[in-house]
């Protein structure tokens, strides 16, 4: 009985009984159906998103996380309730304040993005479930590009798609007559040309780039010029720009001016 019982192990082993039971490997139009997958067709009467695709550029691996703001708004006749918020990459994390909207009630999906390990092109996408969890109300996309190795390593500091030497300025007292400059060595890291400017400059600041246009790519630089006749008797020494054509929240956004032995 035993010798039976091996002889027919032997057989099994060799001549193995096939089975129906067969790992199907996913078609392209499968694979492109959940990438693509469908949207209610009536997702806007129930949240209307002001932007759903946003372009961040290049960052680099070894740059801290970003987050970013998708805002909308409850179009809905009654209240709506987020029940999910599905991301299709885990370098994503997505998060609202809250879940529940009344109608015409004002909210934003925050989504933050890691690089660290994504070198490549970016192209994610954020679904959003209120009425069940299958078919979602809305898509986001989250598009850049992400680069291993640093070629701009001699710009530590970042505003948006502008890489930067630094973010401040000191300058030796500013007398009567003169207008000395600061440069700031810079470069556009972007897919597209950045036109920096500021507003509300205090009287005595001046601010400009050379180029005034700077193409992607390309390094230029930030000009702060103090004048001199401008300048406040005994001026409050301090003073802050704030950048704009770039991206990013205030405080990324501010070079901070400092003249020297002026009384505060």
């Amino acid at each position: 009985m035993k010798r039976a019982f091996a002889l027919i192990t032997v057989l099994f082993l060799l001549f193995p009984i096939s089975s129906s039971a067969q790992v199907k490997r996913l078609s392209r139009e499968a694979i492109d159906s959940i990438r693509n997958m469908k949207v209610h067709d009536n997702g806007e009467s129930i949240l209307a998103f002001s932007k759903k695709v946003i372009d961040f550029g290049t960052v680099y691996e070894s740059d801290t996380a970003r987050t970013f703001s998708f805002p909308f708004r409850n179009t809905a006749r009654e209240k709506v309730v987020v029940k999910e918020v599905s991301v299709n990459c885990g370098c994503l994390y997505s998060y609202c304040e809250k879940y529940e909207y009344e109608p015409g009630e004002e909210g934003e999906l925050l989504v933050t993005f890691n690089p660290k390990g994504r070198s490549g092109t970016v192209d994610k996408n954020i679904f959003i479930y209120t009425l069940s969890c299958e078919l979602p109300v809305a898509k986001l996309t989250l598009l850049g590009n992400v680069v291993d190795k640093n070629e701009w390593s001699h710009l530590p500091m970042s505003m948006g798609n502008l890489r930067l030497k630094r973010k401040s300025v000191v300058f030796e007292p500013v007398k009567p007559g003169t207008s000395p400059q600061m440069r700031i060595p810079c470069a556009n890291v972007g897919t597209s040309p950045l036109c920096l400017y500021s507003r509300l400059l205090p009287a005595y600041v001046e601010f400009a780039t050379e180029p005034a246009e700077i193409a992607p790519g390309e390094e230029a630089d930030i000009v702060i010029t103090i004048n001199g006749d401008k300048l406040p008797n005994g001026g409050n020494g301090k003073c802050s720009v704030l950048v704009e054509g770039v991206a990013g929240g205030i405080s990324d956004r501010t070079i901070e001016i400092k003249i020297e032995n002026s009384k505060e």
